[in-house]
């Protein structure tokens, strides 16, 4: 025992090998834990903002509507904003196995624990209206984001289909008129449509319409949802 401990001393003045200090411990761990806390909070963002892009899609009401439910249901999963959220989720893992505590800790509770963080602390933001500000914010600062993230764009951009959406340019008896979502222009007719609460049918307003194309460019509307769509409840007008 002797001649080892001799030659770990003899080692240590021979490489001059120098006690890592406890604050650099401390710091390491406090950088994991901040790292740790801050790939929670993207990856709470990420699923946020995908609750409210997927239920913005109106989903569940396009169930009832449509044959191909698989189509829609894909096209409507804001697959960036998921994607995202694994990511961080996984790297919130990682930072999270290397810190003082993780190593306690099995793959399997460590990854429980992520996943709930997100899922809860995400509720909370989308339930908050937070998740519809930034996602605001990024339509209004990004030039594409909408078109290529924000899965309503592809979902009511397809008027053969039944789905039409854009602003109300101008309204008239029986009928308005929109631009769509590539600017072109709609006359809807609105006479027998169903109309949810939340929507106003005025000039400027951005709605989504289910219907049918009665010939270039005249849609009749048989539903009329706000673009914000959340599952409000639906009330007959006539206009």
């Amino acid at each position: 025992m002797g001649k080892i401990s001799n030659k770990i001393l003899k080692k240590i003045e021979e490489e001059n090998i120098k006690p890592i200090g406890k604050w650099s411990f401390v710091l390491k761990n406090s950088f994991l834990w901040t790292l740790f806390g801050l790939n929670i909070l993207f990856g709470s963002l990420g699923f946020a903002i995908s609750i409210y892009l997927f239920e913005s899609s109106d989903i569940l009401n396009l169930i009832l509507s449509v044959n191909d439910f698989m189509q829609v249901l894909v096209l409507a999963i804001p697959t960036v904003w998921v994607v995202l959220t694994l990511a961080f989720l996984i790297v919130s893992y990682l930072n999270f196995r290397y810190t003082e505590r993780g190593y306690s800790l099995s793959f399997s509770k460590i990854f429980f624990i992520n996943i709930v963080a997100i899922l809860l602390i995400g509720g909370i933001l989308n339930a908050a209206g937070v998740s519809e500000r930034l996602n605001t914010v990024f339509s209004e600062g990004i030039s594409s984001y909408s078109q290529s993230i924000d899965p309503r764009y592809k979902i009511w951009n397809n008027p053969s289909g039944g789905y039409l959406a854009g602003s109300i340019v101008s309204i008239e008896g029986g009928s308005i008129e929109i631009t769509d979502l590539e600017g072109n222009k709609w006359v809807v007719i609105t006479s027998d449509a169903r109309i949810r609460r939340a929507v106003g049918l005025i000039e400027g307003e951005k709605i989504k319409i289910i219907g049918n194309v009665l010939d270039e460019g005249t849609f009749e509307a048989l539903e009329i949802l706000p673009w914000e769509g959340r599952g409000r409840i639906m009330q007959e007008k006539q206009f």
